[in-house]
């Protein structure tokens, strides 16, 4: 069986993440809730605290130049992202 993560997966991961840092958002977050105008509304140290927090549920960190508006424009863009990046880090040499 592989440990490789669906981008649903990773939906359902990010869904959780930001039900527990942000516990008062009231948005059904769907592949395409935006993360800053509508949908959340998340301001750049709600972006850096969503960041840190996904980094650490997955064990994993974020080059700066991935931290770009559209990587994290949706949360479908951002779970694509980390499909690829969990991708790389089961993927064998």
């Amino acid at each position: 069986m592989s440990d490789r993560k669906t981008q649903a997966d990773i939906e359902d991961d990010l869904r959780k993440v930001i039900a527990e840092i942000f516990p008062h958002q009231q948005v059904e977050l769907t592949s395409a809730t935006p993360l800053f105008n509508g949908g959340l509304s998340l301001n750049s140290t709600q972006m850096i605290e969503l960041t840190l927090a996904f980094e650490t549920f997955y064990d994993i960190e974020l080059e700066p130049e991935l931290l770009t508006t559209e990587n994290f424009a949706t949360l479908g863009s951002l779970s694509e992202l980390l499909e690829e990046l969990l991708d790389d880090e089961v993927s064998p040499v």
